[in-house]
Formats: C-alpha cells, sequence, structure tokens
C-alpha cells in the first residue's frame, strides 16, 4: 500500500497545481484549457496516424506489394519534398522539404506542456512567504456555504493567518533609509518580501512569462513548419473575405515527391515517387486553429497583465478598502482617517491588497468586505497604529 500511495502522490500534486484558485480566468485559459485542447489536439493526431493512412506513394508498377509497402514507409520517415504541378523540370525546381509531420504529435504534447509550465512558477513561489494564496481563497469560496457560526469561525481563522504572513514580511528595521525604499518599493523600483511587494512581483512576472510563452511558441511553428506562420491565419482571413473560402495552402501540401534508391547487386537505382499526404489535410486544420487560439491567448494575455497593472499601481488603495468599510459601517471619516492610512500603507501594504484583490476575482463583493472588515478589527485590536509602524 505505501508503494501505491507513492506512486499516487506525484499525481496529486500535478492535480493540485492544476486546479488552483490565486489566479484570474486569463490563467486559466492559459495553464489548463489550454493544456487540455492542445493534450486533446495531440491525442487525435496521434490517433489518426495509427488508424488512417498516412501517406500512399505511387510506385512504379513493376513493384510488388511488399516494395510498395516499403516505399510508402522509407517516404514517410525520410521526408518528401513539395514541388508545384505547374513545374515540369522536377530536377531543377526549387523544392520545399516537409519535414513536420512525423513530428506533430510530440509539438504539440510539447505546446501543452509549455502553457502549464508557469503556474508551476506561480504556485512554488507564492508560498514561500507563508501565505498559500490557493488555499486562502477557495476557503473564502467555500465560506458562502457555510452556516454563521462556523462562517465566523472560518473568518476569524483566515484573518489571522493572513496576519501573520503579513507580520513575517514587514520589515523590522526602521529608519530614513527604510522608509525611501518602501516609497521606492510602492512603485515597483525595489521588490521582495520585507517590501510587501513579492507576490505582486512574482504574480507580474507569470503574466509576463505567459505572453512570452505565446511569443515562443509562434516562433517555434515558424522553424517547425520552415513557413511564414506568424502572418497564417491572416491569409486566411483575407482568401475567406476575398473569395468565400480558403485555397490549399503550401505549407501543407497533399501531393509530395519523394526521392529513394534501390540497393541491387553492385549498383543503386534511384527513384522518384508521387505520393499523398493524406494526414496534412487534417494538419492544415489542426494548425489554423493552433494559430488562431495563439493570437486569442497572447491578446487576452495582454489585456490581463496590463489590467493587473492598472489596478495594483494607478487605482486608489485606501479608496478600494475604504469602499468595503464604509457597507459594513466600520469607518468613521473623521476618526478613523489615520486608522486608515497605516492599515493600508503599513499594514497590507501591496501584497495584502493583492490578496483581497485576488480574493475578489474569485468570489464575491460580499466575502471581500467581511474579509476587509475582519482584518480591519483585527488590526484595530492587535496595532497601536498612533505609533509608526515598521515597514
Amino acid at each position: 500500500m505505501s508503494i501505491l500511495f507513492e506512486a499516487v502522490e506525484p499525481m496529486s500534486q500535478v492535480v493540485h497545481v492544476f486546479n488552483r484558485y490565486d489566479e484570474d480566468a486569463v490563467d486559466r485559459m492559459n495553464h489548463k484549457y489550454s493544456t487540455i485542447v492542445f493534450v486533446i489536439l495531440a491525442i487525435v493526431v496521434t490517433t489518426n496516424q495509427y488508424v488512417g493512412e498516412i501517406i500512399k506513394c505511387w510506385a512504379p508498377a513493376q513493384f510488388p506489394d511488399s516494395w510498395v509497402e516499403y516505399t510508402n514507409s522509407i517516404c514517410w520517415i525520410s521526408n518528401t519534398y513539395f514541388v508545384p504541378m505547374t513545374e515540369t523540370n522536377i530536377l531543377e525546381a526549387p523544392r520545399k522539404e516537409i519535414v513536420y509531420y512525423q513530428w506533430v504529435p510530440l509539438v504539440l504534447f510539447a505546446q501543452a506542456l509549455m502553457f502549464y509550465c508557469p503556474c508551476i512558477h506561480w504556485a512554488t513561489l507564492n508560498r514561500s512567504i507563508g501565505m498559500d494564496m490557493n488555499k486562502i481563497v477557495k476557503t473564502c469560496r467555500d465560506i458562502e456555504y457555510l452556516n454563521p457560526e462556523a462562517r465566523d469561525k472560518t473568518t476569524k481563522y483566515l484573518v489571522k493567518h493572513i496576519d501573520r504572513s503579513l507580520q513575517y514580511t514587514r520589515e523590522i528595521k526602521a529608519g530614513g533609509c527604510s522608509k525611501f525604499k518602501s516609497r521606492l518599493a510602492s512603485i515597483g523600483c525595489f521588490c521582495g518580501k520585507r517590501y510587501g511587494n513579492f507576490l505582486i512581483v512574482v504574480y507580474l512576472i507569470t503574466k509576463l512569462i505567459y505572453i512570452a510563452n505565446v511569443c515562443v511558441q509562434m516562433y517555434m511553428m515558424n522553424h517547425f513548419l520552415g513557413t511564414d506562420y506568424t502572418i497564417y491565419g491572416i491569409e486566411i482571413l483575407k482568401d475567406i473575405t476575398a473569395t468565400g473560402g480558403y485555397k490549399e495552402s503550401r505549407r501543407f501540401p497533399r501531393v509530395t515527391l519523394c526521392d529513394f534508391e534501390e540497393r541491387a547487386l553492385g549498383r543503386t537505382i534511384p527513384h522518384t515517387v508521387q505520393c499523398t499526404l493524406p494526414v496534412n489535410l487534417f494538419n492544415e486544420k489542426i494548425f489554423i486553429f493552433v494559430w488562431f487560439w495563439l493570437a486569442f491567448m497572447g491578446i487576452i494575455d495582454v489585456l490581463s497583465t496590463f489590467s493587473w497593472l492598472w489596478i495594483l499601481f494607478t487605482t486608489n488603495r485606501r479608496g478600494f478598502i475604504r469602499k468595503y468599510l464604509k457597507v459594513f459601517e466600520k469607518y468613521n471619516k473623521g476618526e478613523d482617517r489615520d486608522k486608515l492610512i497605516a492599515f493600508c500603507d503599513k499594514y497590507l501594504r501591496q501584497d495584502g491588497h493583492f490578496v483581497l484583490r485576488m480574493i475578489g476575482k474569485n468570489t464575491n463583493e460580499v466575502v471581500v468586505g467581511e474579509m476587509v472588515a475582519a482584518l480591519w478589527d483585527h488590526f484595530g485590536r492587535n496595532y497601536n497604529y498612533h505609533r509608526k509602524m515598521n515597514v
């Protein structure tokens, strides 16, 4: 039984990373749904290669059946090349070697892995400050379905957990230099656990990795297919707009040529045969879909990154907190102004604000308001905000 548990444990870790709550919908589109899509495409292509007829070559009439089968096999593994039908002199015509079709399943699996990896970066680093955001947000999602007593206990537990994490990351040293660094850290000039912006820096880096992943995959497709894949989808749209359909692409030719040699006693006999690649009819549709999927993911990744930059660096953090405190009747404008400044700038700082924003992305306004009110009460009971807090 112990061996079974040891074998199952790595799979449970994968599932744990796969089903996460400390992220927004765009992150899930990347590491979850994109991974699923590319794995399905890889499985479908692999099945098609083993079940269907992947290549059929027009062998010389004197070839027996075994030689015809050999011709199909050798042309499949040694690549074919494309020469337009308009070319009459095959020997002198420019050739475009087709080298990708055997490797399509592996490339699609690699793309699935590339979409999955950035999530591991975020999942690993966000726990390093002692704040398991995934469990915090998941617990907040479950709070909605608890009875009032259990809901209150769970909220208090979450507040203590967040408080310990914020206290752990707070700068111990005080003084002019520390205050100066904290001001610079608030606009991203310094980053780290002690500056209260470690989580948002790691998260934004993860966002940039998602964008870089799409760019790298486009670049990789250019080299893998040996064509200008970057504008492939645009060409398809132009053809559809101009003609109501799209023409057969030179990137995925259905009819190709293959050269091989027949070894006879004391000599070799060269052969050039014409082959059809039914698999390319399928590959063309797959890579049209892949282009539009990558383009879509690139656009929403960029928009999501700019959205978070706007939320974290330009919006008023105090106004965000004040809004919920007023709803729960916790804020008195005349008496609590200094407390609000200390609570937002010295206690929560950027990482605490980010945690509340992420809770809001995955739950609702009521849950966020309850967490803000509970943190506010805990702060008032346990911290002397009239004195300068170390930041």
